[in-house]
């Protein structure tokens, strides 16, 4: 069936909800890793010497060259996020709506959860304490706690729009929200269970598992539980549909695939 036909209710078919998470996933974090730390790194006049899924070694940086290197990956977060919320605002149709929804929900979620991480563990890419992606820092308990307070605000505000938006699209029906749950908790799921598998061929073991890939998917994308359950208002369901597309799953798999084979066991550039 066509996207634009009539139904009665929501509907979107989920093998083609997996193909879509398996497609996004490996391109969001390529995004992060590829055009954030290592073109940045380039940019600067360095060249990066690992080019892994999960983490870019941008080699024989100091100083405010570090520190930008490691807030690019970051900044394209914010970026992909805020243009997907805004050109959401100008489609209509479900197919180009979800889309943009889940690149919003989860490249936000991705961007805020860092500064929340960073805040709280001096791990990551906004650590500005010794040891941190950004550091050192002078005052860095201060900077932690701002940190911690401004992803936790953002975090808040991308959660609630992502809710906003996906009962925009789907209505406030039982249907709607079941539709609801099944969108955000593949997203969670399947791509969480997917930079997790892709993550245990990285060489450099368990930190790049845990630091990287789990803490950017399981716990970035943590908000989905909320976006899943919350409360909703009575609403009439959306004339909302998404079919099958046997395209997408086969090109869902291939991209994964290759992600894992090329990039999961690390590209070094000497």
């Amino acid at each position: 069936m066509a996207d634009n036909e009539t139904h009665a209710r929501p509907w979107v078919d989920p093998w083609t909800l997996v193909g879509l998470v398996l497609l996004l996933l490996p391109l969001f974090t390529m995004a992060h890793e590829l055009l954030g730390h290592a073109l940045v790194c380039i940019a600067t006049g360095h060249r990066p010497s690992e080019l892994g899924a999960y983490y870019v070694e941008c080699s024989q940086t100091s100083g405010w060259t570090t520190r930008i290197v490691a807030m690019a990956g970051t900044g394209v977060d914010v970026l992909l996020a805020l243009l997907a919320y805004l050109i959401w605002r100008k489609v209509r149709r479900p197919w180009p709506r979800l889309l943009l929804w889940t690149v919003f929900a989860v490249k936000g979620m991705v961007a805020a959860g860092y500064w929340m991480y960073s805040g709280v563990s001096n791990l990551g890419d906004w650590g500005p304490d010794v040891g941190g992606g950004i550091g050192p820092l002078p005052w860095p308990w201060l900077w932690r706690a701002g940190l911690f307070v401004v992803g936790l605000y953002a975090y808040i505000t991308v959660v609630r729009l992502s809710i906003r938006m996906l009962v925009a699209m789907l209505g406030g029906s039982d249907q709607s929200r079941q539709v609801q749950r099944q969108i955000a908790m593949t997203v969670y799921v399947v791509g969480g269970a997917a930079a997790l598998l892709v993550s245990l061929f990285n060489p450099h073991g368990l930190v790049i598992t845990l630091t990287s890939a789990v803490a950017s998917s399981f716990g970035g994308m943590a908000g989905l539980f909320n976006v899943a359950y919350c409360r909703h208002v009575d609403l009439p369901a959306s004339d909302f549909y998404i079919g099958r597309r046997y395209s997408l799953m086969l090109m869902g798999v291939l991209v994964t695939l290759a992600f894992a084979a090329i990039l999961g066991p690390t590209i070094y550039l000497h």
